[in-house]
This record gives C-alpha cells, structure tokens and sequence, in this order.
C-alpha cells in the first residue's frame, strides 16, 4: 500500500483512538460524578429521619414535662380524679393531636399501671404495663425523664415520659406519644422522599393490642408497615434485604420498570438503643439517569469533532510537509530513471529539512549525471 493511503489510515486509526479514550475518560468521570451526588442525596436524607426523630422526640419529652409541672394537674392526680384530668387536658390534646401529631397522652400510676388514656377514656384502666412498657418503669423507678420510641398499646410512638411529683413525693408519670407520620412528612418535605415506617411485626402483635392488624401485604420479611405517605412507590422498593435489623444505615440504588430510584433504610431504635425496625425512604433518581444519558452523548460528540478535528489537522500537516513531497521528489526520479527531462525540486530543496536535503542531493547528483559524458 502507498504511503499516501497509508499514513491517513494511520492517522486516522490513532485520533479514533485518541477520541475514544478521551470520551471515555470524560464519561466516567462523569458518571462519577453523578454517582457521588445521589450518594451525599441519601446520606443526607438519612441525616434528616434522624434528625426528625431525635427532634421529635424532643418534643415529645417538652410536652410531658410541661404537664407534669402544672400544679393542677399534680394535684388532680394526686387525688386520683380522672374527671378533673379529662377536663383540663383533653380539649388541648385534641388540638394537638390535629395540628402536631399527638397519638398518646396517659397517666400512669408507679411502677407502670395505666389510670387514664386522654384520648381512650374508657379502655385500660388499671392494666399493667410493666410487662412491655419498660420507659414508664424506668421513668418511675429513677425518677427522670426518658424520651424515644417504644411500642405500646396504641402502637409505635416516639415518646417522653415524665415523672410527676409534688410536696408530698412521687406519685405517677404521664407520657406524650406522637405519630411518626409528622416524620415522614417532614422527610417528604423537605427532601422530596416518600418515606415509611417498618416496625417489627411479632413486637406490635404481643403489645400493640389497641390497633387492628394490617393487611398482609403490608407485613414484609417480619417488619410491618406502620405508617407511608405513599405505599404505592414504597412497596415495590421495600425488599426483604432491606428491611433488617440493624443500627447500620442502608443505601441502595434499585432500577424499577427502566427507572432508576434511591432508597435509604434508617434504623428504628427504640430509647435503649435496640433496633426495631427502619424508616425506608425513596424518590425516583429519573433526573440523574437523565444527566448520565446526556452525558453520554456529550462525551460521544466532542469525541466525533475531536476526532474530525484531529484528523483534519494531522492530514494536512503530513500532506504539506511529507506526502506531497515526496510525491514530487518521487516523480522526478521517475523522470531521470527514462533520461526524461525533470523539473527542479527548487522549493522542496530550499527547506533545512530531511527531504530538503534529499531534493538537494538529488539535483546535484541530476547535474553531476548530466556532465558525465557516459550517462553513468
């Protein structure tokens, strides 16, 4: 093959190369890229269940010590009155329970017996809790507030459970409980996740007396779907994998029907640090499938014009310099193997380079060939 067929195909073997490499680079890099967002995009939502859990809990504990401190409720207590109980506290539970997710509110009388349940008057009274209700023996026992997440007859809450005393000592302790829906919300919120509650299926179904059963499809790998602000998407990405005990968070990225999603599991501990199950949390992740796919393309176009570009540059540059050249270098050898007359190689002669000095060594051998009286 000639040179002038093979130095292009060369040519263009190595800037196709050079471009494919190039692109590939940039993709990965890319893709990179966009993986380490949707990776700092979950642990971000996880970082905020967390957070609205620990507030939550917060909440609930400021709610029951601000109770326990009034000195109208230490003293209807102290009688034992449910009356007097019922009348100052419940119309205010029940605003509270529209507006900021209060599920629970009860006295307690030590070590854990229940006397009164502000938004079930008539159910309880007198049963013991000392059983399953380790937060109301703990708090009545030691005397202190405990708060976070425990199961009880009404279910799963996130609680604060305060001691109430007065001049003449102890003489019980009342608990807020609130919803993990305000969680949820708050997730859903503010960072566009729908998110759900599992909880351990066997626990709510020894303690949580007070609550129907679910439904069955809501009982996954032994945990149960508490509460969802959108079971439909929840449901095909909560897998048994994730749904285990563990105080580990859980990252997964999971490709339902052609679209990508990101799902973060975060342990449920209940306030001794035990896992009882997660809060599981997801939203499409369409949008960064989309940046992947552009930048495919990108990384495929500017890889085309590089190669084009490349190309182009490089044929010129070895046709002006080395092909043409030696084409006319070639010829005119061609010319004085058949005694033909040859035109000068002047320009090509005049250059300080290789062929330069080939050209001009081949027009002093042309003169000294001609003043050779032989030919020889």
């Amino acid at each position: 093959m000639k040179i002038r067929y093979k130095a292009p195909l060369i040519v263009i073997s190595i800037a196709l190369a050079t471009a494919s490499v190039s692109a590939y680079v940039s993709y990965r890099a890319n893709v990179r890229m966009i993986d380490a967002a949707k990776a700092q995009e979950l642990r971000t939502v996880a970082t905020v269940i967390g957070n609205s859990i620990a507030s939550q809990s917060s909440k609930s504990a400021a709610r029951a010590s601000l109770v326990v401190n009034l000195p109208s409720i230490q003293e209807a207590f102290r009688r034992q009155s449910r009356e007097d109980l019922t009348k100052r506290l419940v119309p205010a539970f029940l605003a509270q329970k529209e507006q900021y997710g209060v599920r629970e509110g009860q006295f307690h009388l030590a070590p854990a017996t229940s006397f009164l349940r502000l938004f079930d008057l008539q159910a309880g009274h007198g049963e013991d809790l000392s059983g399953f209700r380790e937060m109301v023996v703990a708090t009545n026992a030691k005397q202190q507030l405990q708060q976070g997440v425990e199961i009880g007859r009404q279910g799963l809450s996130i609680r604060g459970v305060a001691p109430i005393s007065d001049a003449r000592g102890p003489i019980g302790s009342f608990e807020v409980g609130l919803s993990f829906v305000t969680v949820l919300q708050d997730v859903k919120k503010t960072t566009g996740f729908e998110a759900a509650v599992f909880v351990d299926d066997a626990l709510m179904a020894r303690v949580a007396k007070m609550v129907p059963r679910p439904d069955v499809e809501r009982i996954i790998n032994g945990y149960q779907a508490v509460e969802a602000t959108n079971w439909q998407v929840i449901r095909p990405l909560a897998t048994p994998d994730l749904l285990t005990a563990t105080k580990e968070v859980v990252t997964k990225l999971p490709s339902v029907s052609g679209n990508d999603f990101g799902v973060v599991a975060v342990p449920v501990l209940d306030y001794k640090g035990t896992p009882i199950g997660s809060v599981v949390a997801t939203r499409s992740f369409e949008d960064y499938q989309t940046q992947a796919q552009w930048a495919l393309v990108m990384a495929l176009s500017v890889a085309f014009l590089q190669a084009v570009l490349l190309t182009g540059a490089m044929l010129i540059v070895i046709n002006a310099m080395v092909i043409a050249p030696m084409a006319t270098i070639s010829d005119k050898i061609a010319l004085m193997a058949k005694r033909a007359p040859a035109p000068k190689l002047a320009g090509i002669a005049g250059t300080k380079d290789e062929l330069g000095t080939i050209a001009w060594n081949l027009e002093t051998l042309e003169e000294a060939i001609k003043k050779t009286p032989t030919g020889v």
